[in-house]
């Protein structure tokens, strides 16, 4: 069976790992954290000291990481994966960075033999816990076809999208609908409290119908209940909408919702929230209305 290596056990990478781990590949793990490694370790991974050993040691070697610069360094930095990864291996990042550095790592990685896929995810650690994880992929399909079998033990619906930097376009159109759902929900939600309503009540109605998002039905309760333990943190959305930004500067296209959203979890995170989940963005709402939701 094919050797996977794994970098960057974090608050997705970790479950994600795991799920490899249980299907039966050998597992080759790396992480700047050693509580994780040493729990793969546990689990029957083989530890490695840098990326460059992982590289060295498998076929197809997936990161997860914080940011473009992580990615960039682990990939192509001193002592990283292009130093010691072997001609026909298969690089996949599953980070959420810009397309445009997926573009170039990419390029680097082709004069060594190696093919790279960029396949970002989007289902939060509840996902990347049970194995239903969306991925949407940037690279060769030949290269897509080879990676397919890993992939599956990480996700349900995994499409090919296009060449590189192509899967990151398309989270960065994920990022889009996501945050301004994100801000939907919190609007209702406020709305719903400002009105004297059961915000909970409002939630099971309107979320039956057109309405209806994930966003609404899953994050809209956790509002509500102040519960604001991160699926997803503020942080990475920051991050994310930045990305989005750099982008849509390119392209030359104006998204108004995304600029306001950006600037509403900035302002969250400055806040001290950077490490909570994204529904935490109720609460400048609630500064803003000078209102919590719950109250009278």
């Amino acid at each position: 069976m094919v050797v996977v290596g794994f970098i960057g056990l974090g608050l997705m990478g970790k479950p994600m790992a795991k799920r490899i781990l249980s299907a039966g590949y050998k597992l080759v793990v790396h992480s700047r954290s050693s509580p994780p490694v040493e729990e793969l370790a546990n689990l029957g991974a083989e530890k490695a000291s840098s990326p460059k050993e992982v590289a060295a040691k498998a076929e197809i070697i997936i990161t997860m990481l914080p940011d473009s610069p992580d990615v960039k360094k682990v990939v192509l930095g001193e002592n990283g994966i292009a130093e010691g990864v072997r001609p026909g291996s298969i690089v996949i990042d599953m980070s959420t960075v810009s397309p445009m550095v997926e573009m170039e790592i990419a390029e680097e990685l082709r004069k060594k033999g190696v093919e790279y896929l960029d396949a970002p995810v989007t289902g939060s650690t509840m996902g990347a816990e049970s194995g239903t994880l969306t991925i949407m992929v940037g690279g060769s399909k030949e290269a897509f076809e080879r990676a397919l079998p890993v992939l599956k033990t990480m996700g349900k619906n995994i499409v090919h999208m296009g060449g590189n930097g192509m899967g990151q376009m398309t989270k960065m159109c994920n990022q889009v609908a996501v945050s301004l759902n994100l801000l939907g929900t919190c609007e209702a939600i406020l709305l719903a409290s400002k009105a004297g309503l059961d915000p909970k009540k409002v939630i099971e109605v309107i979320g039956s119908g057109a309405a209806g998002s994930w966003q609404l039905n899953n994050l809209g309760p956790r509002m509500v209940e102040r519960d604001f333990r991160p699926g997803f943190k503020v942080e990475h959305l920051v991050k994310d909408l930045r990305i989005v930004r750099e982008v849509t500067s390119r392209l030359n296209l104006p998204l108004l919702g995304v600029n306001m959203v950006a600037e509403l979890v900035k302002a969250l995170e400055q806040h001290g929230y950077g490490s909570e989940g994204t529904q935490a963005l109720i609460t400048v709402l609630e500064k803003l209305a000078t209102h919590q939701v719950g109250s009278k």
